[in-house]
């Protein structure tokens, strides 16, 4: 009877620590709540309401006005363009044509060609000449206002580049010939042959 309790007793003994085993190993095989990660939160896609059609949920694109300030200007019976663009506007050639450049200083109240004075701005005047039009820009100081592309002579296909605006200075016509103008840029526009006048205008109104 002694070996028979004792033996139950040992196999209680051992049940309960094989318990107690399994209870500690299941709590090591589980991780800490805070190693657990997340799920990520689902945003949902805005649905239109029944009935909307996409035409509705889409803006309509609206045109970028071109970044030029154009008005007529006539002076001695002759008409011209007076535009002005902001700082860092390149200038493109209105058509085909050869170009030509001079430059202009206005000495002891007299306007001088080829002169070279260097207390005293340099004035461009760019003229592009095609065998039906002539145009003549007449930009602001070279070199603070007005930055040239093409050399003198060279021939240039419609829409390359003519010439950069890096100042804000008013066109030459205000040294020369009128203090009121406070236009970056004074043009003229002549058709050939013939050197009939045309209005400069259109060409830089746009559509």
């Amino acid at each position: 009877m002694r070996r028979g309790g004792l033996a139950t007793a040992l196999s209680i003994a051992l049940g309960v620590l094989i318990g107690i085993g399994a209870a500690v190993g299941l709590s090591r095989a589980t991780p800490p709540a805070a190693l657990v990660t997340p799920e990520p939160s689902i945003i949902p896609a805005t649905i239109p309401p029944p009935g909307a059609s996409a035409a509705a949920t889409t803006a309509s694109p609206t045109r970028t006005p071109l970044p030029i300030i154009v008005s007529a200007y006539s002076y001695g019976g002759r008409r011209y363009a007076a535009v002005t663009t902001p700082v860092g506007f390149m200038y493109a050639a209105p058509f085909a044509g050869t170009v030509q450049v001079r430059t202009y200083q206005l000495i002891g109240g007299e306007i001088r060609l080829g002169s070279n004075v260097p207390s005293q701005p340099f004035f461009p005047y760019i003229t592009l000449t095609s065998a039906e039009r002539r145009i003549v820009y007449r930009p602001g100081a070279l070199d603070s206002d007005t930055q040239i592309v093409p050399p003198d002579g060279a021939k240039l296909d419609a829409g390359a580049p003519l010439y950069k605006v890096i100042g804000a200075g008013a066109s030459s016509w205000r040294t020369f010939y009128d203090p009121s103008v406070t236009a970056q840029l004074i043009v003229s526009l002549a058709a050939l042959p013939g050197d009939a006048e045309l209005d400069p205008v259109p060409l830089f109104a746009g559509p």
